[in-house]
């Protein structure tokens, strides 16, 4: 059953509700009632996120605050030329979630991305380097559909013909499985690989859950050692870099993992016939897939001195400390770059491909950019290949 119609009706009052508070939080003078409005505001937007999912979260608080918006603690840039601009720059990065305190620099998370990317040069800009040194083959940097498939078919065969594949667990442990043969050259058992991505799925629930609003909690259910535990130690033992595993991770839970199951969603909605299609328009549905549906919801930067910052109407002043957001998802509703942008579009020309930001760019440009459009691609074929037409199937996915 499709619940979001009933999560939009329950949310909409609450959304419409905050943003007096919102905008009085960020306009106040007095320091405790702005922490006070926030941190009640901040909470109310966690349980907006478990209600709607991030992306659905972000567009119904830009409708109500008609442009740019507050989510969380951050301030959300909603305009295209302002967040290209910035993305392109080596700002400082805050420990923010989508402008919500609940995982941020958790390192049980991401062993290497939490600290270093996050903070500053010149630490950042050597784990950039390194990581980038570590992607130059071609393979990875400029990935063939066909001869990527070869190297993984047998993985992908073994997902689909496998127990129960249409099921979160089991779709995202293929990605992760998938992600460690092409960037590790490991190929881990599909029922291991399965069981550490369910792992990692729960204990990063926990995380997001528990980190900011009931760290004991944590403690209580051996959240961070479990994650090592079940997670990062065993990928250890297969010789994985670390920094590999954090992409894997990543990419298997929240990338390609969650848009193979939008793409199925979205072939139901907008009627696409994907076997029919081409394999440049196979990879073309999955970068509009992308762009009505960012699997990364923004990308923050910490304002190092005063600037002005439109919201609703009015000029607000933005203080050094403060976060800004750009959220990708509301970003792509701009009519003059992408018209029609509330359809899902094979045939767009390249100069409004080029506007999509769902990888963001510069410095803070995903490396695994067009493997993931690829690998994506390849698991959406086997779904076809084995399951038939996309718009007949159902995936058990919480992201209604």
């Amino acid at each position: 059953m499709r619940l979001r119609p009933l999560f939009y009706a329950l949310a909409h009052p609450l959304v419409y509700a905050m943003v007096p508070l919102k905008t009085l939080a960020f306009t106040t003078r007095f320091t405790f009632l702005r922490g006070l409005l926030l941190e009640f505001t901040a909470f109310m937007d966690v349980l907006l996120v478990g209600l709607l999912v991030q992306n659905h979260a972000l567009r119904l608080t830009a409708k109500a605050f008609g442009g740019n918006f507050i989510f969380g603690r951050t301030l959300m840039e909603t305009d295209h030329s302002r967040a290209a601009a910035a993305l392109m720059e080596p700002h400082l990065r805050g420990n923010l979630f989508m402008g919500l305190p609940i995982v941020g620099f958790a390192p049980t998370v991401f062993m290497t991305n939490a600290g270093p990317i996050n903070v500053s040069q010149p630490a950042r800009g050597v784990l950039r380097g390194h990581l980038d040194a570590m992607l130059q083959s071609d393979a990875l940097r400029h990935p063939d559909l066909d001869a990527t498939g070869a190297r993984v078919a047998h993985a992908l065969h073994d997902w689909v013909q496998g127990p129960r594949p249409l099921t979160l667990w089991a779709l995202r442990g293929a990605a992760t499985r998938v992600l460690a043969i092409l960037l590790a050259d490991v190929d881990l058992p599909q029922d291991q690989a399965r069981t550490i991505t369910a792992a990692y799925l729960r204990r990063f629930a926990e995380l997001s859950a528990f980190y900011y609003y009931a760290p004991w909690m944590l403690s209580l259910l051996g959240t961070h050692e479990a994650m090592r535990h079940e997670v990062f130690l065993p990928l250890k033992r297969h010789g994985i870099n670390a920094l590999v595993v954090d992409m894997m991770l990543f990419a298997g839970m929240f990338s390609v993992g969650t848009i193979v199951m939008k793409c199925v969603d979205f072939a139901r909605d907008y009627d696409i016939d994907y076997p029919a299609l081409s394999p440049t328009e196979r990879q073309a549905f999955v970068v509009e897939s992308l762009r009505l549906f960012p699997t990364v919801s923004s990308v923050h930067r910490v304002v190092e001195n005063p600037e002005p910052f439109e919201l609703r109407g009015r000029t607000i002043t933005a203080r050094p400390g403060m976060e800004i957001a750009y959220p990708f998802v509301c970003i792509h509703q701009n009519a003059d770059l992408f018209p029609q942008p509330e359809r899902l579009r094979l045939d767009r020309p390249g100069d409004q491909v080029a506007n999509i930001l769902s990888w963001s760019r510069g410095p803070h440009q995903c490396p695994l950019r067009d493997l993931s459009v690829v690998v994506t691609t390849l698991m959406l074929d086997a779904l076809a290949e084995s399951h038939g037409d996309l718009r007949q199937l159902h995936i058990a996915n919480i992201e209604v």
